[in-house]
């Protein structure tokens, strides 16, 4: 198997790919246009979150670790990008929600480690989400397909042996380029928080990962006051205008977001995965669009 050929060496190459979106985060806010961050707000919810609980993501319950697996990779290498034109329009109502019941669907009498049954439900996902009208699905099927060769051995290696995240995290970006196109590396990360949040794998690397920067978390952090925008973006994304891929605007907005989460981290204590979900599970409490930009990135 190719990840038994990686030797405990390779442990601090892996953590660069981590550190390296702290780097660029920390480039793009060097001298920001677009995007501030208030550090009293930051350290004000910081303490609101630490007096209360923490809020336990609610995930569905498969008892096979192998396929739960599985089908965590399948929906965090399509998990992207549900809107056209405005948040509100969703042809067939697409959320991240139906995607995973899709997938759920998709491979429903899926055998084990059988790689032509695996191929057939990829391809079977692919009819489904076309029917679906889901957006960019040229797209979602290019990255369905990377996951064809080596999904399953994948699975099966970090199921044999849940440790060491840093050195799944790099084979992940290096099998399936879907995951690396993003310079941010949300949906990698988001791959992981699931694994975290279904089996309390990788919990103490957790606290050293970067959030999965999407559209979400930043509406929250400005909620909260903890980041601030110019006023022309903020114009921008109150009149759902989009905002380009790639442009400094977004980029400075992910940056940021990425940057106040590690803080939050840091003051409470707590890992990413419970960061992110506590503001994620909150996000029907602030009726402000999110930014609006095309990509699959997140």
């Amino acid at each position: 198997m190719f990840l038994e050929q990686i030797n405990t060496n390779e442990g601090d190459k892996h953590m660069n790919l981590i550190t390296s979106v702290f780097d660029i985060s920390e480039q793009f806010m060097e001298d920001p246009q677009w995007v501030q961050l208030q550090d009293d707000k930051i350290k004000k919810l910081s303490e609101k979150m630490s007096s209360i609980n923490r809020i336990t993501f609610p995930l569905p319950d498969i008892k096979n670790i192998y396929k739960a697996v599985l089908l965590e990779l399948v929906a965090a290498s399509i998990n992207y990008c549900y809107w056209y034109a405005k948040s509100s329009i969703r042809p067939g109502n697409a959320c991240s929600t139906l995607m995973f019941n899709l997938v759920q669907e998709a491979f429903l009498d899926y055998k084990d480690r059988d790689n032509s049954d695996f191929n057939i439900c990829i391809s079977r996902l692919n009819r489904i989400l076309s029917l679906n009208r889901f957006p960019l699905i040229e797209k979602r099927i290019g990255h369905l397909n990377e996951l064809r060769n080596n999904g399953e051995i994948f699975v099966s290696a970090i199921t044999k042996k849940p440790s060491n995240m840093n050195t799944y995290f790099n084979e992940l970006i290096q099998l399936f380029p879907g995951f690396a196109s993003d310079t941010f590396l949300k949906r990698a990360s988001l791959f992981f928080i699931q694994l975290f949040r279904r089996f309390g794998w990788f919990e103490k690397e957790l606290h050293t990962l970067h959030v999965p920067a999407d559209y979400q978390i930043p509406k929250m952090l400005r909620h909260f006051g903890c980041i601030e925008y110019h006023p022309d973006l903020q114009k921008m994304i109150h009149k759902n205008q989009l905002i380009p891929n790639h442009s400094l605007m977004e980029c400075e907005i992910r940056a940021a977001t990425i940057l106040v989460m590690r803080e939050l981290c840091n003051l409470t204590k707590w890992n990413i995965a419970e960061v992110d979900g506590w503001l994620f599970l909150q996000r029907g409490i602030s009726k402000e669009n999110f930014h609006l930009t095309v990509t699959t990135d997140y």
